[in-house]
C-alpha cells in the first residue's frame, strides 16, 4: 500500500498523491538513501534547501560539507530526484532575475509571473474517481445510518435517549440536518465519481495516443542531435532542454491539453526515451 512520506499517512492501491501534502506517494516508508544533488557556497545551498524544503515542493534534504572541495553539497532521495530538479530550476530563475536589472516594468512583472508559476502534481482521473466514490460510500453510510438513529429518538423507539419536550426536537433537528447533508454529499461525490470514470476513460485513449504518436516521433537520438549537437552540457541541464523541446512537440501535435497532464506524460515518457537505455 502506498504512504505519505511527509505526514505518513496509508492510502489504498491507485492513489499517486497524499490528499493533505500534494506529493506523491511511496510504497514504503523505509529510510532511503541520500545522493548528491547540486554542490554550491553555503548561504546559496541553504536558501535551496529552505525552498525545497517549504515550497510547493517539499522535498525533503540533507545538507553536508564536503571538505576536500570546500563546498557545501545538497543530497535528495532518489525519488525525489526529478522534482528537486524543477523546483530548483525555478528557484535558480528566482535567484537569477533578482541580480539582473530591470529595463522595463511591465516585462519584471511578467518575469516575476513566470518564475513564481507553481509545478503541479497530476493525479489521474481514475485515482480521483476511486477517491470520489470512497467518499460518498462512506457519506451514505453514515448519514444513512445517523439519519436512522435520529428518527428512532424522535418517534421513542430506543431507550438511548429519553429526553422529551424542546431538547428532543433541538437534537433531532441538529443531527437530521447534519446526516442529510451527509446523504447529499454522498450522492454528489457518486455523481462526480461516475463523471470521473467517464473520464479516466477518454484520458487512457489520449494517453495510448500519444504514446503511440511519440514512439514514432521523438527519438531520444534525433532529440540530442538536434539541441546540443557537440555542446557539452550537464545531463540535468539537458532534462531541462529535452522536457521543454517534447513538450513543444506534444503541445504541437495534440491541442489544449492540461499542462499538469502534459508534464506527467513528458516526465514518464523522459525516463523511458533516455533513463531506461
Amino acid at each position: 500500500m502506498p504512504w505519505c512520506p511527509v505526514c505518513k499517512n496509508e492510502y489504498r492501491q491507485g492513489v499517486e498523491v497524499c490528499a493533505e501534502c500534494k506529493v506523491p506517494l511511496v510504497e514504503s516508508l523505509e529510510e532511503e538513501v541520500y545522493q548528491p544533488f547540486i554542490f554550491g557556497e553555503e548561504e546559496k545551498m541553504v536558501r535551496l534547501q529552505e525552498f525545497l524544503n517549504y515550497g510547493d515542493s517539499r522535498i525533503e534534504t540533507k545538507l553536508t560539507l564536503d571538505e576536500e572541495e570546500n563546498v557545501y553539497r545538497l543530497s535528495v532521495r532518489d525519488r525525489d530526484r526529478k522534482n528537486a530538479v524543477k523546483a530548483a530550476q525555478v528557484f535558480l530563475m528566482q535567484e537569477a532575475s533578482e541580480e539582473e536589472p530591470e529595463p522595463e516594468e511591465e516585462s519584471s512583472v511578467e518575469n516575476d509571473e513566470k518564475d513564481n508559476k507553481p509545478y503541479h502534481y497530476y493525479q489521474n482521473s481514475a485515482a480521483k474517481a476511486e477517491d470520489n466514490r470512497s467518499s460518498a460510500y462512506t457519506l451514505l453510510v453514515v448519514g444513512g445510518i445517523g439519519f436512522v438513529a435520529v428518527l428512532l429518538i424522535f418517534f421513542n423507539m430506543t431507550p438511548l435517549y429519553r429526553n422529551g419536550g424542546i431538547t428532543k426536537y433541538l437534537v433531532c433537528g441538529i443531527m437530521g440536518a447534519m446526516f442529510i447533508l451527509f446523504i447529499v454529499f454522498g450522492i454528489l461525490s457518486m455523481r462526480s465519481s461516475r463523471v470521473l470514470f467517464v473520464k479516466a476513460k477518454t484520458e487512457d485513449s489520449l494517453l495510448s495516443e500519444m504514446t503511440r504518436w511519440s514512439e514514432a516521433n521523438l527519438h531520444a537520438a534525433e532529440l540530442d542531435s538536434e539541441l546540443f549537437q557537440d555542446e557539452e552540457i550537464p545531463e540535468e541541464q539537458k532534462y531541462f532542454i529535452r522536457a521543454e523541446k517534447m513538450k513543444e512537440l506534444i503541445n504541437d501535435k495534440f491541442m489544449n491539453l492540461d499542462e499538469a497532464f502534459v508534464e506527467h506524460f513528458v516526465d514518464e515518457y523522459y525516463q523511458r526515451l533516455f533513463e531506461d537505455k
